[in-house]
């Protein structure tokens, strides 16, 4: 039985003004009896009706991500409810209530607008907690790895910061970094243990444009042993705050988790801006553990190696992520070389899949690791695209002769000789004769980031013997995450194309 997303409507049952620039409102709802959030920093979207709606305009339950945001994004412009996301402060699963605090910004938005007027009755949508919108990084358990906890955001963090504050361990020290317009509004968390809070106040300079939080957490004088760094507020803000810790403290990415809670003139949901692609690129380099671990064994991508992928997923930490598709796959795109059904074989998060199902093309996006595919599917269903991917395994597609294209993008130069035959076997079955399949790998020219491959392997693996007939190999460029400020870089590649005989 097909089980519906956590999406409901929710109905104010008590408000309360906190401080002078906070609302905190309580609702009930069907469906939050039980519901807990998966992490003090828990975020849920909140949909807000628009005038004339006494609730906002949902569509109907369904348990598929995607169909159900495309059915969200069809219901008119002017009937869609406003969408904004906020944190959950609490919950009270055995009264079936939730907590959030609402912010009450001076250039009143649609969400501080209904925050102001909100009474006992008025309704809501609420999307979560879900998985979709869960941190990548499991935050209590991060804290407890490490020696020390550091924090830092405005207002609109301080529902997570009191959260994180209240459930860490009592034994973890805790300094916390927290901007508000003055001393009355402050709000204390309910801290146990070490944890030591310095208020910062900018009076009357407008919530963004004040530096104090970048001033305060460069001058401070920090414990000893190894902190854990948490991030929120302003977009610009956290960036400058994030490139201090890691180029100036020397943090590793790993042990920073951080969000842009808002943008100067721009909700979080509204369309990026360049400086949110480039915290996008930040956020893809965060945590780099696993793109600095040495190289996984190559033999047919054992579980050790699944592991290391699915760490990188969850951490946001793949150096190939980038957030766009490959700019090689889009040139194959352009000159007309990509028809008929599609295969994206080790698609990870899914870049190359949406590209192309954005276009019209049959495509589906497969990969083993579990955490890609998931990414992949709401990166899908945020861009409104419907797009299609599977957990499966590339060395063994089956004997259904189904595609015409293959855009393997580094994923061939994974294997080592032996699976790579295993590999083009298994292509062959799954491909209808002529074929095409599109091969990028990093190049053995390159400065060795990661596994990469020769151009004579490269030719003895696509032979006639095999039932492919290598048609053209050539240079070109892969983009991925590089260098210590994780700006985007290219490396060497190769670019082969076969066809299937």
């Amino acid at each position: 039985m097909e089980q519906s997303l956590p999406v409901r409507l929710i109905r104010v049952v008590g408000t309360e003004r906190i401080t002078p620039h906070l609302a905190r409102v309580t609702f009930s709802g069907d469906g939050l009896a039980g519901v807990t959030p998966l992490d003090p920093d828990q975020e849920v979207k909140l949909y807000f009706p628009r005038p004339g709606q006494a609730e906002p305009r949902l569509p109907e339950p369904s348990g598929d991500f995607t169909r159900w945001y495309q059915a969200f994004t069809a219901i008119p412009e002017d009937e869609r409810p406003w969408m904004r996301s906020y944190t959950l402060r609490s919950t009270d699963p055995v009264r079936g209530e939730a907590v959030i605090d609402f912010v009450l910004h001076p250039d009143a938005g649609p969400a501080t607008r209904w925050a102001l007027a909100a009474r006992p009755g008025d309704t809501l949508g609420m999307f979560g907690p879900s998985p979709y919108f869960a941190r990548p990084v499991r935050l209590l358990a991060s804290v407890r790895a490490a020696d020390w906890l550091l924090i830092a955001g405005d207002e609109t963090a301080l529902p997570a910061i009191a959260a994180i504050l209240e459930q860490r361990d009592p034994a973890t020290p805790a300094l916390a970094f927290i901007e508000v317009a003055g001393p009355e509004d402050e709000l204390p968390p309910a801290a146990k243990g070490t944890a030591e809070v310095r208020w910062l106040h900018r009076g009357s300079v407008p919530p963004g444009r004040a530096d104090l939080l970048p001033e305060a957490v460069r001058a401070a004088e920090f414990p000893p042993g190894r902190p854990f760094a948490w991030l929120a507020g302003e977009a610009g803000t956290v960036r400058t705050l994030r490139r201090h810790l890691i180029g100036e403290r020397g943090l590793d990415r790993a042990s920073i988790e951080f969000t842009g809670h808002w943008r100067l003139r721009l909700s979080q949901d509204d369309a990026p801006t360049e400086d949110d692609l480039a915290e996008a690129r930040e956020r893809v380099a965060a945590a780099e553990a696993a793109a600095s671990a040495p190289p996984a064994p190559r033999a047919g991508l054992p579980e050790l190696s699944r592991d290391m992928f699915d760490n990188a997923y969850r951490a946001h930490a793949a150096p190939w992520v980038t957030g766009a598709p490959q700019p090689a796959v889009v040139a194959l795109e352009r000159a007309g070389l990509i028809s008929g059904s599609v295969l994206d074989p080790g698609c990870g998060t899914g870049e190359n899949t949406v590209h192309l199902a954005r276009l019209g093309y049959d495509v589906l996006g497969l990969d083993f690791s579990e955490v890609g595919i998931e990414q992949a599917r709401a990166k899908a269903a945020e861009q409104g695209v419907a797009a299609r991917f599977e957990v499966g395994d590339a060395l063994d597609l089956g004997g259904e002769t189904r595609f015409d294209t293959v855009v393997d993008s580094a994923l061939f130069h994974v294997f080592d000789a032996e699976h790579q035959a295993a590999y083009l076997r298994s292509l062959h079955r799954a491909c209808r004769p002529g074929a095409v399949v599109h091969v990028l790998a990093l190049s053995d020219e390159g400065p060795g980031y990661g596994p990469v491959i020769g151009e004579d392997a490269i030719r003895t693996a696509f032979t006639e013997e095999a039932g492919w007939r290598l048609e053209e190999l050539g240079r070109t460029t892969y983009q991925g995450v590089l260098g210590p400020d994780g700006g985007l870089g290219e490396l060497p590649a190769w670019l082969a194309r076969a066809r299937r005989i």
